[in-house]
């Protein structure tokens, strides 16, 4: 039910947008129905604060969360854009420039971040009134994890 209602919802805002092109303005009233139905859309994973490795010594060290378990650990943090919806969104940080080998870090190998584009909606004011927005597509690539390659050579 919930999920063919907020699709529903979604078409009725979003019926008009095309790419680059503003929708018809909207009332600043219509931001609590989009913070109902879009406050969690963009999360590329779930936020996990139970990993407390802020340094590539310390990921390598400890093995509790995917994060830190990776050859290439890394951490996150939460982007906030309140023109924007979904308003915030996590983001990973490479935490080392080699991979962790044998529980040390080896520079034979390069950490890269891995990144996704992200579509978001973002809030534009209307040139014809200030207490109305108009949304807009807008694509940002996220780093939403590391991993571990061979260099270039």
């Amino acid at each position: 039910m919930m999920f063919s209602l907020f699709f529903g919802i979604f078409f009725l805002l979003s019926e008009n947008i095309v790419e680059g092109r503003h929708m018809g303005c909207f009332h600043k009233a219509h931001n609590k129905l989009l913070e109902a139905f879009l406050p969690h859309v963009g999360h590329p994973h779930p936020k996990d604060t139970s990993h407390s490795a802020d340094t590539c010594e310390k990921a390598a060290e400890s093995l509790s969360h995917i994060s830190e378990r990776s050859l290439s650990p890394w951490r996150t943090r939460t982007v906030h854009k309140p023109d924007m919806y979904p308003k915030s969104y996590e983001e990973a940080k490479c935490l080392c420039e080699g991979c962790i080998i044998n529980g040390v870090e080896n520079m034979a190998y390069n950490s890269v971040p891995v990144q996704r584009s992200m579509l978001f909606l973002k809030k534009v004011s209307c040139p014809s009134d200030p207490n109305k927005y108009s949304l807009e597509y807008e694509h940002v690539l996220v780093t939403v994890a590391c991993t571990c390659v061979v260099p270039r050579q």
